[in-house]
């Protein structure tokens, strides 16, 4: 009786049309779906759904002040359905975007450092190069503990004052924001990158020096196990200025989302 008791107070938060809560419910599990650490394939699917759930219940009278008008028909339920699916997507790729920036970062640093293909485990089933890996992880376990999920959740409230209940994001305008968020990754992640593309430019510059000085020493196999420490020193230092700024990175992608909701 005592959890009975306890729980209560909250019984009444989901209170409204059962169309409306399953539309919120929609667009929560299409955001998790996307989230950091939450969306992962290593976390399990109830824990997800549960916290769907949670938070569907939770914003509920949120959306509810913003009398939505809830379908009469099966099929303006599948309209409903699939437009608060779309709207969360949107949301949530927009966050994972963060991640796309360390994982394409971490490629091409690996990738200038002769640290592209060793063996190990990865974050999902995808083949992932260990500098990649190493920052993602690092960035997981540092978005979680700055509260992604908390800001990530609080944009998803916001979100109904642009993306009303039921209604469709334009077409123009979603796919200018889609393509937008991509370009800015794929920036970022030079960005990020740049010690060690700079690192891996001086280390052909060297070896081509060397290799027309002395054409019959193996400058490869002398320069493979150099480029290698020099990768694995340059990330132990560039960590820490890496995550500073990509720190920054996320809190501008949720002022933009937060920004563009009012």
């Amino acid at each position: 009786m005592e959890l009975l008791d306890a729980l209560q107070p909250f019984v009444n938060l989901g209170t409204g049309p059962i169309e409306i809560v399953t539309g919120i419910f929609t667009r929560i599990s299409a955001l998790v779906f996307f989230l950091p650490a939450m969306g992962e394939r290593t976390v399990n699917p109830r824990i997800r759904l549960g916290a769907a759930m949670a938070i569907a219940v939770m914003l509920t009278p949120v959306v509810m002040a913003h009398n939505p008008v809830a379908p009469t028909t099966l099929s303006g339920l599948a309209v409903t359905m699939g437009a608060e699916a779309l709207s969360g997507a949107l949301i949530g790729f927009s966050i994972r975007v963060v991640m796309f920036v360390l994982q394409m970062a971490g490629s091409i640093a690996a990738q200038h450092t002769s640290l592209a293909q060793l063996f190990g485990g990865t974050i999902d089933d995808q083949p992932e190069p260990p500098i990649g890996m190493v920052l993602t992880m690092a960035g997981l376990a540092l978005a979680v503990s700055t509260g992604i999920h908390f800001k990530a959740f609080g944009a998803l409230a916001i979100s109904y004052d642009v993306m009303p209940f039921g209604s469709f994001p334009g077409g123009s305008e979603a796919g200018a924001w889609a393509a937008d968020r991509a370009a800015f990754a794929f920036s970022s992640a030079l960005a990020l990158a740049l010690p060690f593309v700079v690192l891996g430019f001086i280390y052909n510059l060297a070896i081509g020096a060397a290799n027309r000085a002395m054409p019959q020493l193996m400058v490869a196999f002398v320069g493979a196990p150099a480029i290698t420490l020099a990768g694995l020193v340059m990330l132990v230092l560039a960590t820490p200025i890496i995550f500073s700024v990509w720190l920054h990175l996320v809190d501008g992608v949720f002022a933009a989302l937060i920004g563009g909701a009012r």
